[in-house]
């Protein structure tokens, strides 16, 4: 028998490396689909993944299998069906542990300046008031400037009014009992009943309103960003001189102002918003 003619190893990657590599994607694209899929139910069974997932069953139980033994999966003994594993809720408790409003919001309050051209501040609930983390500022000449960590009170913010109005109804009333509702300008609501109209305006609406409440001749729409477990954490907001935010603005600067809060929402609670920012960026 003759021996094999060995030819010299050339440098570089493999020919087959970019197949191999494509395929070793295309299996673990698969693989998070069906993660995706089983988070979305209480459990499936083996061929309503397959189908769903349009693979081979075989295919399909390789995938699962290699989950389990990862812990990504689990499969109930009594019904045989599949549902998500404890190890990704460690891995999403990880998440949860690092996230951080202010990085997550950056990109996207980037991309809402580029939309309206006017300064947009991502604040953030600490104690009793609101603290600017986040800012993409306007270019204009004359525009809207709020310092970084500068606090603002929940009663005279369009961003204070949009979480007070996303808050539960006890938790809102805790928090305006122990509001003093100090006057900035002749806008402000100093009276309790009329901020509470207000508020109640803002859950109807979607976004809150500040009308030169704060600062005499400055306007802001604003709408609350929650967590996973549907509490406000903070708020967008978009500012600016009140000439170039007329009346017949407001109602497309607030849309815009929900639309971007929705977007962080899901990123900051981890449940997506990344296909709503690529729509957001269109």
């Amino acid at each position: 028998m003759s021996s094999p003619v060995l030819t010299p190893r050339k440098r570089g990657r493999p020919a087959s490396a970019t197949a191999a590599e494509g395929g070793e994607i295309q299996s673990l694209d698969r693989a998070i689909g069906i993660m995706e899929l089983l988070a979305s139910v209480d459990g499936l069974s083996l061929s309503d993944i397959a189908r769903n997932a349009e693979l081979p069953t075989s295919t399909a139980h390789r995938m699962l299998a290699t989950l389990q033994r990862r812990g990504l999966v689990a499969q109930d003994a009594e019904t045989g069906h599949w549902t998500i594993g404890l190890g990704l809720f460690r891995i999403g408790s990880a998440y949860l542990r690092i996230r951080k409003l202010p990085d997550i919001g950056r990109p996207v309050i980037r991309e809402l300046l580029r939309q309206v051209n006017e300064t947009v501040n991502l604040s953030m609930l600490d104690g009793e008031e609101l603290v600017c983390v986040a800012q993409a500022e306007s270019h204009a000449p004359v525009r809207a400037f709020f310092r970084l960590g500068r606090r603002l009170p929940m009663h005279a913010s369009a961003a204070g009014k949009a979480i007070l109005a996303a808050m539960d109804e006890r938790e809102r009333a805790r928090r305006l009992d122990g509001m003093r509702l100090e006057g900035f300008t002749a806008n402000t609501h100093t009276d309790r009943k009329a901020l509470e109209a207000d508020i109640a305006a803002v859950r109807e609406r979607g976004y809150g309103i500040d009308n030169s409440e704060h600062t005499v001749g400055m306007r802001c729409v604003s709408a609350a960003i929650f967590d996973e477990n549907r509490e406000p954490i903070g708020a967008v907001s978009i500012s600016a001189p009140a000439v170039r935010m007329p009346d017949d603005a407001i109602a497309g600067l607030g849309a815009k102002a929900a639309e971007t809060a929705g977007v962080l929402t899901a990123l900051y609670s981890g449940r997506g918003g990344h296909a709503v920012l690529e729509r957001l960026q269109k």
